[in-house]
């Protein structure tokens, strides 16, 4: 059985140096991969402390979070075969995800945005 993405996967005796070669370049994909999601952590808190206007903070919260949120899934790809059962899985709940934000959105009082459900005969006037 042949790896060619993994060599040092196919049976063989045991070599220390090529094991520990081996556990040092995950342990330097692993460094990178939390390097840049500490700085997208950083940036996050970083962006928080400034004031981008009524809509940009928001903008800037989903832009952050659409970030963290792809980076956990290359990791949890990367941990399988590509198009796995779990990298369907993941796409599904992001799709599903942003559904539901959607339609919560839609049934918001959000200006351009919301209020298309509610029925406005039903709404009580405001008091004079």
């Amino acid at each position: 059985m042949s790896h060619p993405e993994h060599p040092e996967e196919t049976p063989h005796a045991h070599d220390q140096a090529a094991e520990v070669a081996h556990a040092w370049h995950h342990f330097r994909d692993n460094a990178k991969f939390f390097a840049c999601f500490l700085g997208v952590i950083l940036l996050t808190v970083l962006s928080a402390l400034i004031d981008f206007g009524p809509t940009g903070n928001v903008v800037a919260i989903f832009f952050f979070a659409a970030a963290r949120c792809a980076l956990i899934a290359y990791f949890m790809a990367s941990l399988f075969k590509p198009f796995s059962f779990v990298t369907w899985t993941f796409s599904f709940c992001a799709l599903f995800l942003a559904g539901m934000v959607f339609l919560s959105w839609w049934d918001s009082t959000l200006r351009g945005i919301g209020n298309p459900i509610k029925d406005s005969a039903m709404v009580q006037p405001a008091p004079k």
